[in-house]
């Protein structure tokens, strides 16, 4: 029995497990979401999906995520989720139509709700659970 685990080494910034899998062979299928690839590991290594990966010298050694680097993924996290959002609005422009009088009653809720969502992401320092547990907002697009 072997142990393989995917990591994610594109989207944070630092190796993160992704999936593990002990099994026989070498798993022939890509994980849905982000981007990594397999490693294979000593079945007896120690690690769970969402601890932080580094390769050295005798091989992958796993650790939980410390407060920084968990803070470290939710600001990369934010930067995503408020890119999104305007990019949304790039071919949404709301905020145009509001102001040249054009809006209709739906739109301009609609605005309010996404400017609402912006703030909210922006916030997520001020959760009490941060940034440890997080309650991401819902986007109104």
């Amino acid at each position: 029995m072997n142990r393989y685990v995917f990591v994610d080494a594109y989207s944070t910034p630092f190796t993160r497990a992704v999936q593990i899998v002990d099994a026989e062979e070498f798993p022939q299928f890509t994980p849905p979401g982000p981007s990594g690839y397999w490693i294979e590991l000593p079945i007896d290594t120690p690690v769970q999906v969402g601890w932080k990966g580094n390769y050295t010298g005798n091989g992958w050694v796993f650790t939980e995520l410390t407060y920084q680097d968990n803070v470290d993924v939710l600001v990369i996290q934010v930067r995503q989720r408020l890119t999104q959002a305007a990019s949304w609005l790039t071919v949404n422009p709301l905020q145009y139509k509001l102001d040249l009088g054009v809006a209709s009653t739906s739109e301009t809720e609609l605005l309010l709700a996404y400017k609402q969502y912006c703030v909210a992401v922006s916030e997520i320092k001020k959760q009490s659970g941060y940034p440890y547990t997080i309650n991401w907002p819902v986007a109104p697009f």
